[in-house]
């Protein structure tokens, strides 16, 4: 437990110090690098016999479909659906033009497939939330990862200390009840604590706080669940071994993975600045 905590405070730190004293491009190098490794281990999970080429082709076609938030201010058609078509038109002729062994080829392009529609579907979106209220998008995402990591770490201790009811045993046996319950305190608490000392935040209602907070820790608890099924169905425990403490880069931003898109529509509609 002290090895991830430690590699969580000194990860935190380093993500909020870009956020408030780095420019926005640092923060798409860092979503960038993290998506290709995401990737990575979604690819060693589930496509355990990719020769280097495929790993070149699934990177390609990842960066192909995450790269929207950045290339579009300069170049408005680069839009979402196109990135992501761009992606699997990546895989599918990389694929079609290497289809042997033939029994094979569903499997190996639905494996990469899943991995670019995963990461390319959400990765995006936590660069999307450094551009929301400027010159106070760092402080958007912090929002978003103290509504996110709140939730995570007060349903860890929750569960840990409290935890008697299975909440999903099949999925993840570890998940209970009332880590979740804990989960909803710490991540709604956390975005009225951000409210109240971020600067820029100041325009949240408290509706936009409990709405945010109970929605985006509901929806980073089935990131978490989506992940572990994933290992569950590959056999694994972690999807990587990078973090210490937490495993790989999935490990680690499962849930946010989740959570973003949602803020990023959900403050796009409220435009509560």
């Amino acid at each position: 437990m002290l090895a991830r905590i430690v590699s969580g405070v000194i990860l935190a730190a380093g993500i909020i110090a870009v956020l408030i004293f780095l420019p926005a491009w640092v923060l798409g190098a860092i979503v960038l690098g993290a998506a290709i490794l995401g990737a990575r281990e979604l690819q060693g999970m589930a496509f355990k016999d990719a020769t280097s080429l495929d790993k070149w082709v699934l990177w390609t076609a990842v960066v192909a479909a995450i790269a929207w938030p950045v290339v579009q201010p300069h170049f408005a058609l680069y839009d979402a659906p196109r990135a992501m078509l761009l992606g699997f038109l990546i895989l599918a002729l990389a694929r079609l033009f290497r289809p042997l062994p033939i029994e094979e080829a569903a499997r190996k392009l639905g494996a990469d497939a899943l991995a670019v529609l995963y990461i390319g579907a959400t990765f995006p979106y936590i660069f999307a939330l450094r551009t929301l209220n400027e010159p106070y998008g760092g402080y958007v995402v912090i929002l978003v990862m103290a509504i996110t990591f709140g939730g995570d770490t007060g349903g860890y201790f929750a569960g840990r200390f409290l935890g008697r009811h299975k909440l999903y045993p099949v999925v993840s046996p570890k998940k209970t009840v009332e880590g979740a319950v804990g989960g909803f305190a710490f991540g709604v608490g956390a975005a009225f604590l951000c409210r109240a000392i971020l600067p820029g935040l100041g325009g949240l209602s408290m509706v936009d706080c409990l709405v945010m907070g109970i929605v985006g820790v509901a929806l980073g608890i089935c990131g978490d669940l989506f992940e572990s099924l994933i290992k569950r169905a590959c056999g694994v425990k972690d999807s990587g071994t990078l973090i210490p403490g937490h495993g790989g880069i999935l490990d680690r931003v499962d849930a946010l993975l989740f959570t973003g898109p949602f803020c990023v529509f959900y403050l796009e509609a409220a435009r509560p600045w």
